[in-house]
């Protein structure tokens, strides 16, 4: 049994999560982030280290990747190569793919007031969608993307669940006191926004929308605390139906017709009952006639023999009579 249990797990959940929180990466070793469609190079395969520079691993990137939704508006500013250097390459020589808002000369920022794993009392300003919002921390605003979770976009694009989830989140950020706290290798992302987890009292928000079913993805910047948590809150909201996984009208009425059609197993039983009992009353019929002719056939001989018996005594009895 404890065999069995390892097999499933191997082969079914554990492949399950780790695509989760991987992504589904394309020959280059990387995917698209659903949330804003920047390309993450996690793991550069020998296909994507034959580019010499940005430019020719766009063109891989669309050549490779099946997204082509994000691939057809691609460019240098939605590559992050995570620490990954071309051929003849520096690091400092790829500055230019950051976004013109991080200035890398600087030492002064807001990098300098938060610190990783640290939590911070913070004050909403601001509520973006679902996984984005602004908070003030010490004075300063920030604009904040939740570690981990990934919603339907409701600003850009307005994608199936994207207001619900945009509501869901507001609604929570208001209901309580909220703290920030920072996790994984970075503090900020190449967007400038910072990463953290979102408490709300002692409740963190990124497991209860999850638990909602209003998470579609996760998305991977590194090792976090709360993985776990909010991978169980994914399974449960899939249990469970919830929001995004609960069934459409369509399938619905296909779930109705099937249970229509399975037959009443009651009147099934009843009939076969009835049944039973008619074959049962046959059966005793039919021994009851096979009893009776027996006894009529057994009748019969017993009246021959006696009859036999009869004759031989009379021819015995007239023999003698005639000596005399």
């Amino acid at each position: 049994m404890i065999i069995f249990v390892f097999t499933i797990f191997s082969f079914f959940i554990l492949p399950t999560l780790t695509a989760a929180h991987n992504g589904a990466r394309d020959e280059l070793g990387g995917h698209f982030r659903k949330a804003d469609c920047v390309y993450l190079l996690h793991e550069p395969s020998s296909i994507a280290k034959t580019a010499a520079n940005m430019e020719e691993l766009i063109q891989l990137i669309k050549k490779y990747n099946s997204n082509s939704s994000c691939a057809s508006g691609l460019s240098k500013e939605k590559v992050d190569l995570e620490g990954y250097s071309f051929p003849n390459q520096s690091k400092t020589d790829q500055t230019e793919v950051l976004p013109p808002s991080v200035d890398m000369s600087s030492t002064e920022g807001p990098n300098e007031a938060i610190k990783l794993g640290m939590r911070y009392p913070a004050e909403l300003v601001k509520c973006i969608d679902g996984d984005t919002a602004h908070f003030k921390i010490n004075g300063q605003t920030y604009k904040t993307r939740f570690l981990y979770i990934d919603t339907p976009e409701s600003t850009n694009k307005i994608e199936p669940f994207g207001k619900e989830a945009s509501t869901y989140t507001c609604s929570y950020l208001r209901s309580g006191n909220i703290t920030l706290e920072t996790d994984g290798d970075r503090v900020f992302d190449k967007y400038n926004r910072l990463l953290a987890w979102v408490w709300v009292d002692d409740q963190l928000l990124q497991e209860e929308i999850t638990k909602a079913g209003l998470v579609e993805d996760f998305y991977d910047y590194g090792n976090y605390l709360y993985e776990d948590r909010i991978v169980s809150a994914m399974a449960e909201a899939k249990k469970l139906s919830k929001g995004m996984y609960a069934p459409s009208d369509e399938e619905k009425n296909d779930i109705e017709n099937k249970s229509v059609a399975i037959p009443d197993k009651t009147e099934e039983t009843s009939t076969d009952n009835t049944q039973t009992e008619k074959i049962d009353n046959n059966q005793k019929d039919e021994s009851s006639k096979a009893k009776e002719k027996k006894n009529e056939e057994n009748g019969i001989s017993d009246k021959v023999i006696i009859g036999l018996l009869v004759i031989v005594f009379l021819y015995i009895f007239i023999k003698r009579k005639n000596r005399k």
